[in-house]
């Protein structure tokens, strides 16, 4: 059962401890779709999803993340979706940036995301957003 929108847009909170129940694969892969879906320049759809459920990688991934708040959720979630982008794509016309703010991949990476959030919301699952990484 899934939830009016705007319920998910007003309701949905950062959530940063985590049950370790699995989540099933069709929820993962619907959780996937709505970032597939979301808008993006010129319709490139330069975002990129990998979602992770092993505990070792999720443990390797953890290591490139800053201390912060949402640390322990990395560790603990039943699943972490990791979200990059084509670079070159979004912003971009005949291979050309089409302004000088250059790639937009950022805009488009974020919308994907916002997708993903509400998606999990709807479907009863709390989620965190992490940015803070040793680049």
């Amino acid at each position: 059962m899934t939830m009016d929108i705007f319920k998910a847009i007003s309701s949905r909170r950062s959530i940063r401890h985590f049950k370790s129940d699995p989540i099933s694969r069709e929820n993962i892969l619907r959780i996937l779709e709505a970032g597939r879906w979301a808008p993006s320049w010129k319709n490139s759809q330069c975002p990129r999803f990998v979602a992770i459920d092993d505990k070792a990688v999720k443990q390797h991934i953890s290591q490139t993340l800053m201390q912060n708040r949402a640390y322990d959720g990395a560790l603990t979630a039943p699943l972490l979706i990791v979200v990059c982008a084509e670079l070159g794509q979004s912003g971009y016309s005949a291979g050309v940036p089409a302004t000088d703010k250059g790639d937009w991949y950022m805009f488009d990476t974020a919308l994907a995301v916002q997708n993903i959030l509400l998606e999990a919301w709807s479907l009863g699952f709390g989620s965190v957003v992490i940015g803070y990484f040793n680049a």
